[in-house]
């Protein structure tokens, strides 16, 4: 049986539009990205080799170490080694008493 957790990701309204924020989702790194108003999440991750993504001057997310490209309103992959067809992880969003959370999935140690 797993559990559901909210991680805190930002107050509603501090991410400008067309910016991001990093934040911690369990042991990795989520990247939240402001859609002209509408907060998406990733999980920090990429398709290549697990490289820690960055928003760029041309609205692009770019990887850190090999330089593939995704869409940060989709997460999809948009050119460079990451795996054509693949995308970034979505993290589930859910805002409440103007704060967006994360939602984390625990499971039980004994759970496969």
């Amino acid at each position: 049986m797993s559990k559901m957790k909210k991680l805190p990701v930002a107050k509603v309204g501090e991410i400008p539009e067309g910016r991001t924020k990093s934040f911690r989702y369990g042991f990795q790194e989520g990247i939240a990205y402001n859609d002209n108003g509408e907060i998406k999440a990733y999980v920090n991750f990429c398709t290549h080799a697990g490289g820690p993504v960055g928003l760029e001057p041309d609205g692009r997310f770019h990887c850190r170490w090999h330089f593939a490209e995704f869409d940060p309103k989709t997460g999809e992959r948009l050119a460079g080694q990451a795996p054509e067809g693949t995308r970034l992880k979505p993290i589930e969003l859910v805002e409440e008493e103007g704060m967006m959370y994360a939602m984390f999935e625990i499971k039980d140690e004994f759970e496969f």
